[in-house]
C-alpha cells in the first residue's frame, strides 16, 4: 500500500495545507553525526531513523521532516564525530513538536535512530508532553527497537543490527575493512562497535526482516491511533519494550546472566567488565591500539 505523503523540503506551501488538513501526520528523524565503525557512514543513525521513517510514511501518508542531525548529545568520543550539550537539544525538541501542533498536525512521530537512554527519553517526553497538553494530540518517541524487541533487537552501535538495517536500506557497508576475531573491548575501543560482531552476525536479511517489522508496527499503531483518536496504541509500544527488556535483562533471575552477555556480543563477565571500564572512566575514548589483555575471574 502506497500513500500521498509530503517530503517537507520539497513541499508548497499549499501542498502542506492540504496534507494537514488531509492527513495529519508529522514524522521527524533524528540522527547524529558520529563515527559508527570503518565499515559503516558516518551518517547511520541519521539514515536507518530516515529510512524507516520514509518507508513508514509512505504507507500511512503525511509529512516526512528532515532528520534532525545537529546537536545530538552523548555522542561517541570518536573521529570525524560532533559532540553537542544537552539541553539545548532537549529545548529544541520540545520547540518542535509545539510548533507542529500549533501549525495542525494531530499525529507526531519523534524517531530517533541515535540512542543513548537520555536521548530517548528526550523524545519520548516531548511526545509524552504534547500529548497530555492537548487532548487531541497524539504523539510517540521511540527508536526502532521499540517495535522490535521481540526480534533480539535492544539497541547497538556500528554492530549487528546498525549493520543489517544498513545493508537492508542499500547504503554503503564495508564489512571487509574490519579486522578478524576481536572481542569485545577490542571492537568498542578500536573500531567503535558495541554489540555483536558485525561481521559474524549483520546480513541483508536480517535487516530486511527488521525494517519489513518496524515499518509494519508502526504504521499499524498510526491507524489505530488515528481511527480510535487515543494515545493507548503508542503507549503499547513503550510499555511492551519495557516489560520484555525488563524480563530478559534481569540479572537477579537464575541463568541471565549469561544470555544477557551472549545477546550483547560478550564472550564472558571478564570482558565486559573492561568494555565497561573503558566507557565510564576513561570516557569512550578512540584507541585503534588497544589491546585486551586484561583477566577478570569467572
Amino acid at each position: 500500500m502506497t500513500a500521498k505523503y509530503l517530503n517537507y523540503m520539497e513541499s508548497t506551501p499549499l501542498e502542506m495545507e492540504e496534507m494537514i488538513k488531509e492527513n495529519p501526520i508529522a514524522f521527524v528523524p533524528f540522527g547524529s553525526l558520529e563515527w559508527h565503525g570503518p565499515h559503516n557512514v558516518l551518517g547511520t543513525d541519521s539514515a536507518i531513523a530516515t529510512g524507516i521513517c520514509k518507508r513508514t510514511v509512505e504507507v500511512t501518508g503525511g509529512v516526512l521532516f528532515p532528520c534532525v542531525n545537529w546537536g545530538a548529545f552523548y555522542t561517541m568520543n570518536f573521529p570525524y564525530t560532533m559532540h553537542f550539550p544537552k539541553k539545548p537539544y532537549i529545548k529544541m525538541t520540545k520547540k518542535i513538536v509545539e510548533q507542529l501542533y500549533e501549525w495542525g498536525f494531530r499525529i507526531i512521530i519523534l524517531f530517533t535512530g541515535h540512542y543513548p537512554g537520555a536521548q530517548i527519553k528526550n523524545v519520548m517526553n516531548a511526545a509524552k508532553w504534547i500529548s497530555k497538553k492537548h487532548d487531541d494530540c497524539f504523539a510517540i518517541g521511540i527508536p526502532e527497537q521499540e517495535l522490535i524487541p521481540d526480534l533480539g533487537n535492544f539497541g547497538d552501535h556500528a554492530a549487528d543490527w546498525e549493520t543489517s538495517f544498513m545493508l537492508a536500506m542499500g547504503h554503503q557497508v564495508h564489512l571487509d575493512r574490519l579486522p578478524d576475531n576481536l572481542n569485545y573491548p577490542e571492537r568498542a575501543i578500536t573500531q567503535g562497535i558495541m554489540g555483536k560482531d558485525p561481521k559474524l552476525h549483520a546480513s541483508k536479511e536480517k535487516g530486511e526482516q527488521a525494517l519489513k517489522e518496524c515499518v509494519k508496527r508502526l504504521s499499524g499503531a498510526i491507524f489505530k491511533v488515528k481511527e480510535t483518536r487515543s494515545i493507548e496504541p503508542f503507549d503499547l509500544i513503550y510499555s511492551n519494550f519495557m516489560k520484555l527488556r525488563k524480563d530478559i535483562f534481569n540479572w537477579k533471575k537464575k541463568g541471565n546472566i549469561g544470555k544477557i552477555f551472549e545477546s550483547q556480543g560478550f564472550n564472558n563477565r571478564s570482558e565486559a567488565i573492561a568494555f565497561f571500564k573503558w566507557f565510564a572512566a576513561k570516557g569512550k575514548k578512540h584507541d585503534p591500539n588497544y589491546v585486551y589483555k586484561e583477566k577478570v575471574s569467572d
